[in-house]
């Protein structure tokens, strides 16, 4: 029996909905915290909003559709030379996605499509890359990640988008500066200390919804949520850790910040 809905709840709009999705999705999908918190966030929103409408229709697929091939290669983009691994993330989502030749040129990258597609690709090509950028200058200045980070984020990103997640049970990618237990006796020296979420797991919950098209801002301002929870969260386990050392030592160290703190692989 469907429950009644409480009457004076706005009706759900789009974003609303939008909203509802991916919390659904974390809450279902997510890791450590995020379930509980993302369920949370589920109940409150059903609290105010009135969901008995039915929903409105997903956003596209960015690659959904048909493409057609053509023997001559077009511009369809062009990118800085530092953007090597954003350049190489949409050539790879297109040529995934859709089956066509992709192919770098200089700077420019080029698809083997006709005109009309061509000229699609193009704003798929500027959707991805304008997403990568935000996303990648918003993980950078998180405190502790390191340039090496960065490529683990970015892959993170491009499985997302790709829905080419990883097996349960499969290792992910190793962050650079970690070692397993055992194969060393000295920890190997990393200037990513400060991060206490995996990069590739938090580029995965992002990056799904860059080929959705949800509103950059939005999946920006979740990037935030994410990581400024997580900082949060491990700060405060490092000082119950150091409370509890002081009660037994009589001493508490507080030259150690808590985003030095190194966590493992996850």
């Amino acid at each position: 029996m469907k429950a009644a809905v409480k009457p004076g709840l706005k009706p759900a709009t789009p974003k609303v909905w939008a909203m509802l999705r991916k919390l659904e999705a974390l809450a279902e999908r997510g890791v450590d915290g995020e379930k509980l918190a993302a369920q949370g966030k589920v109940d409150r929103l059903k609290a105010r909003f009135d969901f008995s409408v039915a929903a409105p229709a997903e956003t596209p697929d960015l690659f959904h559709g048909t493409f057609k091939r053509s023997s001559k290669a077009r511009r369809i983009f062009s990118f800085p030379n530092a953007e090597f691994d954003v350049a190489n993330s949409v050539k790879w989502a297109i040529e995934s996605a859709t089956g066509l030749r992709c192919l770098h040129r200089d700077r420019d990258l080029l698809a083997e499509a006709s005109v009309s597609t061509a000229t699609r690709l193009a704003g798929i090509a500027q959707h991805i890359a304008q997403s990568f950028r935000a996303l990648i200058a918003q993980f950078n200045v998180v405190d502790g990640v390191s340039l090496a980070d960065r490529g683990v984020f970015v892959m993170g990103l491009y499985d997302g988008m790709m829905n080419d997640l990883r097996d349960m049970g499969q290792r992910l990618p190793g962050r650079p500066g970690f070692r397993a237990k055992g194969r060393t006796k000295k920890p190997a020296p990393s200037p990513a200390t400060g991060v206490h979420f995996h990069p590739y797991t938090l580029g995965v919950t992002l990056g799904r919804q860059i080929r959705f098209s949800v509103p950059l801002e939005e999946i920006t301002a979740e990037l935030q949520g994410l990581t400024q929870q997580r900082l949060t969260s491990a700060s405060a386990v490092s000082d119950q850790q150091g409370v509890g050392k002081s009660s037994r030592t009589g001493k508490h160290d507080s030259t150690v910040p808590a985003h030095a703190k190194k966590v493992g692989n996850r």
